[in-house]
């Protein structure tokens, strides 16, 4: 079925110079529908029957539908149902009317109404085998931190409540491979001392709840979900929880034999990681598929190392908590890249600002056996601004790794033996960008 939602709460700020002055138009206008056609005035004439009984529009704050009136084929007619979000009065402000199209004219066949001071979020998800989406709403309890969240179905012109449960965080994921949605979700309350984890599933009409799991002891919130598979075939749920003094920790759940289960607990390895002022979350670093899972390995400390400068492994998980290396990086963070690394290089590694050249200290990857004092530079890397970049990035016995912005990054080779197994075209291909997340600026 075709999935996809057209947003029509268009808030667009006209302003008109004329001649005259200018013209701007009230919040209110803002968030009225554009005047397509006859269905739409309909449309916007009942909205505005309901704002005269002294309701007002209520977009959801968060996700991907942040606008007041969305549409969606909630019955699956192949015709769109409009969803209109107001606020007003009583014991449940909150409302999702939802007008479906009769006869040419727009007409309001039902209300979803709830408690709250907002709407956190609107999603539109197939969860079942049958036709349309159902709608999740997420609403926002006062300054609380739990939200609630409800699942409805539209079916014979009548809204059906699936499931209602406080949440700290959710995500979709379709862990039990059905084809389905499921919902994953989050919390934490005062009631208990650990968080939990619950897995809802699309199950004789109701999203049924599986016996919940428990995040990592002593997590206080989560600061990242990430959904990939752990293994071939088997979908997972990552959570960066984290901890007090900037530690972080990655609980996985998954769906399998029959159980939700988090697969981290059998991961006798684990420990929390101190990261200071950034976080490293699981991902897919070497693009096999599957999600990675970090771990931070010191580096040897030398006079013009950083403290607390770390290596770090990546490996992936199996659900018996059995780990398997894959990648090993290193990570600069405030100037944006990284390195990809042989993994016989850890525990024979140390990084230090190199020398400088006009104005720009390197970093210095040097290698040793016994002995981090007796290190010999393997290569520096140089990040080179100004209008002379390109030059210095390629003189003297440096070659220009990557140009980005108004940043050449060039590097030169060491006497240390493992520098001599590597051509410029392998320092390339070791060399990358660090992805950041524009919507939280983080990694």
């Amino acid at each position: 079925m075709k999935r996809k939602i057209w947003v029509v709460g268009v808030l667009t700020l006209l302003l008109t110079l004329v001649l005259s002055g200018c013209f701007v138009k009230t919040v209110d206008e803002l968030y009225t529908l554009p005047k397509h056609s006859d269905e739409y005035n309909d449309l916007q004439n009942a909205i505005d029957g309901l704002m005269a009984q002294g309701a007002a529009y209520s977009a959801p704050v968060s996700g991907a539908n942040q606008q007041s009136v969305q549409l969606a084929d909630l019955d699956g007619d192949g015709q769109d149902e409009a969803i209109v979000f107001l606020k007003t009065g009583g014991d449940k402000p909150l409302g999702a009317y939802i007008f479906d199209l009769i006869d040419g004219a727009y007409q309001n066949i039902a209300v979803i109404e709830g408690g709250g001071t907002a709407f956190a979020s609107a999603e539109y998800v197939q969860l079942d085998n049958e036709g349309g989406v159902e709608i999740l709403i997420g609403r926002k309890l006062s300054d609380q931190v739990i939200q609630t969240l409800g699942v409805y179905s539209l079916s014979d012109g009548h809204i059906v409540e699936l499931m209602n449960a406080n949440y700290s965080e959710y995500t979709l994921a379709d862990l039990d491979g059905d084809g389905n949605k499921d919902i994953f979700l989050i919390r934490f309350d005062a009631e208990q001392a650990q968080g939990v984890a619950e897995l809802y599933r699309f199950r004789d009409g109701q999203m049924a709840r599986e016996p919940e799991a428990q995040l990592t002891a002593g997590v206080q919130s989560v600061r990242r979900i990430v959904v990939g598979d752990l293994t071939r075939n088997v979908p997972a749920v990552f959570t960066a929880g984290v901890y007090p003094e900037e530690g972080i920790v990655t609980d996985v759940f998954a769906f399998h034999g029959g159980s939700f289960q988090n697969v981290t607990l059998a991961d006798e390895d684990r420990a929390v990681q101190t990261v200071r002022n950034y976080y490293v979350y699981a991902t897919d670093i070497d693009t096999d598929g599957l999600i990675e899972l970090p771990e931070l390995v010191p580096l040897a400390q030398t006079e013009n190392s950083d403290d607390g400068d770390s290596l770090i492994q990546w490996y992936n998980l199996d659900l018996a908590g059995n780990r398997t290396v894959k990648q090993t990086t290193y990570h600069n963070f405030s100037a944006g890249w990284y390195l990809k690394l042989p993994e016989e290089w850890a525990g024979h590694l140390t990084v230090a600002r190199g020398d400088e050249v006009s104005g720009v200290r390197g970093t210095a990857f040097s290698g040793y056996l016994y002995s981090p004092e007796l290190a010999e530079p393997i290569f520096t890397i140089y990040a080179f601004t100004g209008e002379d970049r390109d030059q210095l990035a390629a003189a003297d016995g440096r070659f220009v790794l990557s140009k980005k912005g108004d940043v050449t990054y060039a590097a030169s080779f060491g006497t240390d033996r493992r520098a001599k197994g590597l051509t410029e075209e392998d320092l390339k291909a070791m060399f990358n960008y660090i992805h950041i997340d524009w919507n939280s600026g983080e990694t």
